[in-house]
């Protein structure tokens, strides 16, 4: 998942890393024991809380070691990963395990969001990648049209295959959260039982800090334009959280075409920001993806039981579930 753009923002970022805020930040003080690595093209976090430095150290180790293991599976931009050769070949017949929970755990989102969420959206944004903006011909936009929707995927046994030819799908709007659910995992294997993860935003909290819930903060989508107040603050406790928007990855100059697309209209999102928090990770990613291209993302919310949401709108108003608290 680690792409050269990508790569230099994070290395431009490491250079004044304490001056700049992060999508979700921790707001309270920094956790005893903190580590922080390079990995699926963001910062990703752990801080623990209440075991030894080396209990800690040991653990974060395992934990990173479980991610980065993972990330190698589900990243598109390696063609010898398990899903790139399922892009190029369009069947992966010995799937890995990991690869067909996240996948299975894909289609279950594409039918909860009506087809809001939908990972073979691939073809068309490889498309507007390649011409930086420029708007699709209609030869383009109806080839591209052909290769979309998650129902065209069939998983049976360890076997993958795309019904159609042509057809790709990026993971890149769950796996971060998968990745990060499964760092957890590892934390809890190895007898952490208080800690945060934040992997560029995904973020999951176990127990507490000192007795008290970790308290993050929803990034400002306007924060390149100077606005660095957080729309809202909220307590997580055994709880994981993301945050998806329209601001991080702009595909031309002009910023009017982003990385979130309708996989109806194949058009870009226009909703700055959608933050979930739910009881995973990789629930909340592909949940606060899908509601981004939603016309009433909070509607969708409120009737899940499990799922509470946080919706910041063009000019800065917010709109949130019930649950949200």
């Amino acid at each position: 998942m680690l792409t050269r753009r990508f790569l230099l923002k994070a290395m431009a970022a490491a250079a004044a890393m304490s001056a700049l805020p992060r999508p979700l930040s921790a707001l309270a003080a920094a956790a005893p024991l903190t580590e922080t690595r390079l990995m699926m093209g963001t910062f990703v976090t752990i801080h623990t809380f209440g075991v030894s430095e080396n209990h800690a150290a040991e653990a974060m180790a395992g934990a990173f070691s479980r991610m980065t293991d993972l990330e190698a599976t589900l990243t598109r931009f390696d063609s010898a990963s398990p899903l790139g050769q399922l892009n190029s070949a369009g069947i992966l017949r010995d799937a890995p395990q990991e690869l067909l929970h996240v996948a299975n755990a894909a289609s279950l989102m594409h039918r909860t969001t009506g087809g809001a969420f939908d990972p073979t959206i691939l073809s068309l944004l490889e498309i507007m990648e390649r011409k930086a903006g420029a708007a699709l011909d209609r030869r383009e936009a109806a080839e591209a049209a052909e290769l979309i929707g998650m129902e065209h995927v069939q998983s049976s046994g360890k076997a993958l295959r795309f019904l159609r030819s042509g057809m790709k799908m990026s993971l890149d709007g769950i796996a971060k959260g998968y990745i990060a659910d499964e760092g957890a995992r590892a934390l809890l294997a190895s007898g952490v039982k208080n800690f945060l993860i934040n992997a560029g935003g995904d973020i999951v909290a176990r127990g507490s800090k000192a007795g008290r819930p970790w308290r993050v903060a929803v990034e400002n989508p306007e924060k390149y334009q100077g606005k660095s107040d957080y729309p809202a603050v909220r307590s997580l406790h055994d709880e994981a959280m993301a945050t998806s928007g329209i601001y991080e990855n702009i595909l031309d100059a002009e910023k009017k075409t982003n990385h979130i697309l309708n996989p109806a209209t194949g058009r870009c999102s226009t909703l700055p920001g959608a933050s979930v928090v739910a009881s995973s990770a990789m629930e909340a990613d592909a949940l606060a993806t899908a509601l981004c291209v939603l016309s009433r993302p909070v509607d969708v919310v409120e009737n899940m039981t499990d799922a509470a949401c946080l919706i910041t709108l063009p000019g800065g108003g917010i709109q949130k579930s019930s649950r949200w608290g």
